[in-house]
């Protein structure tokens, strides 16, 4: 599943909406696990849908098991549903009825148990079936509805889709709804005539009902074994665009509603390629015989992976090639190739528990990047995926409640808090990691062979662990007595990464190196449990180029020194940046490093990604006291003649903890004249919003660099967005004659909004209203939350919890927009703390959106007085923050950081930024 994102200033940072939480006190106990005395082997599962009346659906499902260890009782899950408990039958394997003494239930695990008189004997089969209702929810989850507006009749329609993962699979009928236990699936949907149905598999036939006589019954081919979570189905009156069968024996089809089906043309093209792609990375074919994909109004996350059913929010799967910016083909093309390689990665080969998420996530997060990579080779977007990869785990991951890429979980409100940035991002560097230490063809054998051996079942870390080390020792890319799992366990089971220590002695010609966790609040005394594996290459001023990993840092050898040439002016270590660690140098390399790069004829000896590791490191090694600003500021002073894009990304994400820390506060000002002056250089090679740019990189450069300026009130930028948006106000027929530069809208729209006033905000709502692209939706909620009027941001965040107004998906986005802006902050804070109740009822029964609240406006503030309001809020709103825990903690050890940051540098940045 993909995890929606933000984008704080629409192109700038890329931040995942499910944040990084710690996970404490969590143990993966059978608490919240089904006994193991059952496993299921096929279900049937008959379901009618009732839309546009009473919003329910009822259904009976007929589940084939085999009794493992002797019982009496029968445990599964089943959440919301009514259960016609004097209905559930259990027959044996013979045809006769077992008898039932009981039916219960224990709604805080979801659980259900059926009890009989007589012992269930190990090895004998019984089909338990369960007649049952529920309501088609407008909550995202389990079986639920979405609406539009048919622009031809001006009419509401409505369908029922289902979403199951993590744990919602239990929501729609009751079922073993754990990963482990795999099962075929034969499902029949009955709904009204001129709807239609989809599931994960073909059609085989559809028969009218019998005693409804404007229903009928849809049924599909049995499936192959799989988890309940990747089940899917939906009724709704969409249409189908196919692909030409140019590709195998696969059906490719794009579903969506009819006024958006000429935005399916992206999609339609990329989807086959990209699958053709992965059965030949993967060397597995795809075992199903359709892959649809469809676009749905309201939807929770950004995709779902569903087997032959994948699904989408309309931004994440359609697109206008006629209107799109290079990043919305982009984004369409990431997650489109993130959920076909979960097909492999997640389907085909599913992990036994929610631990091992990663192997889920952060697997097709890599691949996607390596699929966009195929399909878009001109882009060099892996590089630019490996930049806010490191940028985004290195700031998340530095806390001490943050949690192992690997971490046990038991209860679902824990499962639905570890789909973040560790188990996506983290999970996707550490990939990259291994994929550059062990070679490519190393790496990609070894994921082969773990997809042969363990297809259509289930597997954990260790399994991986064992397929790529039985290749690298087949290859001879490991030695013989290092295992992967001895390097990788200790990047997957512990917290956070590492920081390598260098201290050269230039009178001996030698180099120390050492390591230890790297935190940006440091604990009492150095955390020496922590230690990792790390590849060590290096290049140094003289011209030695070590890319591959020649020896390693590790637990026995970690105070590590080797010899280094008197003569080398500096030496630069993690080539590439492929490892996942920071690495602080001695006093004397920085001023040699720094030399370098202030020379604009020697800058490039550095490699690009050694820049942006540089920057992001001393700027994040100022921020916690390893290293003075000084050195820091003199090193970003080399920017003046830095031509490449991903330098100038790191610096200006490196620069927003500042930014975030100033504002609101009287030496911002300060910091806006340092911004205006760095930027100064590069912002004239793109000052005129005008002129089209060409290439991946360079419309990204564009894009950042104007967004900065713009934020930083360099004036001739907010001027040109002015005049260009009053300039579109004045167009005749302003939605489909739309003059702003189609890549710089996000910047212009929010400079317009944020220094106009009410006819550019209702101008704005206006076209939000009319337009039926999903893109352009996006952009204008962003940009309505830029606005400097606290009325009418007030009434922006009302309408949010209104979802006839904005649609329950968009709700904290909203949100976050209107609290990431600083006329808004004040706004949102208010809000959060008078409305918390009605958020919280707004969101049940997810408990971690409203985290999300929370987190935004924490992670703001920086002083004992702030962290005490908060805290007293958190105290007294508990019971709405149920399921929230995670991301409040790690919101609270924020707020500690900014607070002793402020404490030590408020006073002192201001004299690094005006030199």
């Amino acid at each position: 599943m993909l995890r929606m994102k933000f984008v704080g200033f629409k192109m700038i940072f890329i931040i995942a909406l499910s944040l990084l939480g710690p996970v404490v006190n969590s143990k993966e106990t059978s608490e919240f696990k089904l006994p193991t005395n059952f496993n299921p082997v096929s279900y049937e599962l008959y379901v009618d849908t009732y839309l546009e009346d009473n919003f329910m659906f009822d259904g009976v499902v007929g589940i084939r098991m085999t009794c493992i260890e002797a019982t009496d009782t029968i445990v599964l899950h089943s959440n919301s549903l009514n259960i016609d408990t004097e209905s559930v039958v259990v027959v044996n394997g013979f045809g006769f009825i077992f008898p039932v003494d009981s039916i219960s239930f224990d709604p805080k695990k979801d659980l259900m148990y059926v009890k009989s008189t007589e012992n269930f004997k190990p090895g004998d089969k019984y089909v338990l079936t369960i007649p049952f209702t529920g309501n088609i929810t407008d909550q995202l989850a389990g079986y639920y509805k979405s609406s539009y507006v048919d622009k031809e009749s001006n009419q509401t329609r409505w369908l029922a889709v289902t979403q199951f993962e993590p744990a919602d699979a239990r929501r729609a009928f009751p079922c073993f709804d754990e990963p482990a236990y795999k099962a075929t699936f034969k499902i029949c949907l009955g709904h009204k005539k001129g709807l239609t149905s989809i599931s994960n598999m073909k059609l085989m036939k559809q028969t009218n009902s019998p005693s409804k006589p404007d229903y009928v019954f849809d049924e599909y081919e049995e499936s192959v074994p799989m988890s309940t979570y990747l089940v899917a189905y939906m009724v709704s009156d969409f249409v189908y665009t196919e692909a030409n069968r140019g590709y195998d024996q696969v059906k490719f089809r794009i579903i969506s509603r009819k006024d958006a089906a000429n935005q399916t043309e992206l999609a339609i093209n990329l989807g086959p390629k990209v699958l053709k792609y992965y059965e030949d990375y993967f060397d597995e074919k795809f075992p199903l015989q359709k892959q649809d994909m469809a676009a749905i109004p309201d939807f929770s996350a950004g995709a779902m992976e569903n087997w032959g059913l994948v699904t989408y929010r309309e931004t994440e799967l359609l697109i206008d090639l006629d209107v799109a910016t290079v990043d919305n083909v982009h984004g369409v093309a990431e997650v489109i190739a993130h959920e076909l390689a979960h097909q492999w990665f997640g389907n085909l080969v599913t992990m036994k528990w929610w631990t091992d998420l990663w192997l889920n996530e952060g697997f097709a997060t890599y691949v996607a990047a390596r699929g966009v990579d195929y399909l878009y080779p001109e882009w060099n977007s892996f590089q630019d995926e490996t930049v806010q990869n490191f940028l985004h785990v290195l700031d998340l991951d530095s806390l001490q409640s943050s949690h192992p890429v690997s971490v046990a979980v038991g209860h679902p409100d824990e499962i639905a808090q570890i789909f973040d940035t560790i188990s996506y991002t983290k999970g996707s560097f550490l990939l990259h990691m291994m994929n550059t230490f062990l070679g490519e063809d190393t790496f990609k054998q070894g994921i082969r062979n773990y997809i042969h051996k363990h297809k259509f079942s289930n597997a954990e870390q260790d399994d991986l662990w064992s397929s790529l080390t039985e290749e690298a020792h087949r290859q001879g890319t490991l030695d013989k007595n290092l295992t992967v799992k001895q390097i990788m366990d200790t990047w997957t089971l512990q917290t956070g990464y590492p920081v390598l220590k260098v201290v050269r002695d230039y009178s001996a010609g030698t180099v120390t190196l050492s390591q230890e966790r790297y935190l940006t609040i440091k604990s009492n005394g150095t955390d020496n449990k922590s230690c990792w594996w790390i590849p060590i290459t290096m290049k140094t001023s003289g011209d030695l180029n070590q890319t591959n990993a020649k020896f390693w840092l590790n637990c026995e050898n970690n105070n590590l020194t080797t010899p280094l040439a008197k003569d080398n002016e500096w030496v630069i270590y993690n080539m590439q940046m492929a490892g996942l660690f920071r690495v602080l140098y001695d006093t004397r390399n920085w001023m040699a490093i720094i030399s370098t790069l202030n020379d604009p004829t020697k800058y490039e000896t550095i490699p690009t990604l050694n820049r942006v590791q540089l920057i992001v490191d001393s700027l994040s090694f100022s921020q916690v006291g390893d290293i003075d600003y000084k050195i820091t500021f003199q090193l970003l002073k080399y920017l003046k003649h830095e031509k490449e894009y991903a330098p100038w990304l790191a610096a200006i994400h490196g620069l927003g903890p500042i930014n975030n820390l100033l504002k609101r506060t009287p030496k911002h000002a300060v910091f806006q004249n340092y911004m205006q002056r760095m930027l100064s250089s590069v912002y004239s090679k793109f000052r005129n919003m005008d002129v089209n740019i060409n290439g991946f990189e360079d419309i990204h450069f564009k894009n950042i660099v104007t967004a900065e300026a713009c934020s930083h009130q360099i004036k001739d930028c907010t001027q040109q967005a002015l005049d260009l948006f009053r300039k579109w106000m004045k167009i005749i027929d302003p939605d489909n004659n739309n003059i702003l530069p189609r890549e710089l809208k996000p910047v212009i729209y929010c400079q317009a909004i944020k220094c106009g006033g009410v006819d550019e905000w209702n101008f704005l709502w206006e076209r939000y209203q009319r337009s039926n692209l999903g893109h352009e939706k996006e952009n204008i909620l962003f940009a309505l939350g830029c606005s400097s009027r606290k009325l009418l941001l007030h009434r922006y965040l009302n309408w949010s919890l209104d979802s006839s107004i904005i649609r329950k998906q968009d709700a904290s986005t909203v949100f976050y927009y209107v609290a990431k802006n600083n006329a808004g902050y004040s706004v949102a804070k208010d809000f959060l703390y008078r409305k918390i109740a009605d958020i919280s009822e707004y969101y049940q029964p997810r408990g971690d959106h409203v985290g999300r609240y929370v987190n935004v406006i924490g992670s703001q503030m920086k002083t004992k007085e702030e962290l005490e309001e908060i805290q007293s809020f958190i105290n007294k709103s508990s019971g709405y923050l149920k399921g929230a825990d995670l991301v409040i903690n790690q919101t609270i050890e924020t707020i500690k950081r900014n607070t002793e940051w402020t404490s030590k540098f408020y006073n002192k940045i201001v004299n690094y930024m005006v030199q």
